[in-house]
């Protein structure tokens, strides 16, 4: 088993510790992972991106090279470092409208509107993380909650842990839909 992963967005919007969150979610179900960052000189507001491989083999170049997912909270980090093809997409459904990546499949959610109503749009990246969870099957919730207690400042625990329940709801809500 092998998944490339991709997730885009802008700085300030969490992609980075995204990817780490899901490298070490796939590291405690016991996969080789590794993480890629890409983000300019920018504080916040620029172009972001992590590329995140999951193998139960040995990683020998850490590059994705040929996605299977990409993860959108917002345009601009498609446009800037986003592959050309990737199997699904899982965007954004305000902030990303208009994606120049061939895909099988784009599925739109309320991603940033889901994070607002649990408290802060700082945990739309988990949010994502939940709804990809659903989707993949690689990492299960659990996998993500204790990946969030190993790296989340405690105040913030407990709202990314629903943040991550709410993503899993969300995403298991639109395989519904397609079904």
């Amino acid at each position: 088993m092998r998944e490339e992963i991709f997730i885009s967005g802008f700085g300030g919007q969490g992609i980075i510790l995204a990817g780490e969150l899901l490298a070490k979610a796939a590291l405690i179900k016991g996969y080789y992972a590794v993480v890629t960052k890409f983000y300019g000189a920018e504080v916040r507001g620029g172009p972001v991106s992590s590329g995140i491989i999951i193998s139960d083999k040995p990683i020998l170049f850490q590059f994705v090279r040929k996605p299977d997912v990409l993860l959108a909270l917002h345009e601009s980090g498609v446009r800037a470092h986003a592959p050309r093809e990737v199997k699904l997409a899982i965007v954004d459904e305000d902030l990303v409208r208009k994606i120049d990546v061939k895909c099988d499949k784009v599925l739109r959610a309320p991603i940033i509107r889901t994070a607002e109503e649990i408290g802060s749009q700082a945990v739309a990246n988990v949010v994502l993380l939940g709804i990809f969870s659903a989707f993949s099957g690689i990492v299960s919730e659990r996998d993500l909650r204790e990946a969030i207690r190993k790296s989340v400042r405690a105040k913030y625990i407990d709202m990314n842990l629903r943040a991550v329940r709410k993503g899993l709801e969300l995403g298991k809500q639109i395989i519904g839909e397609i079904h």
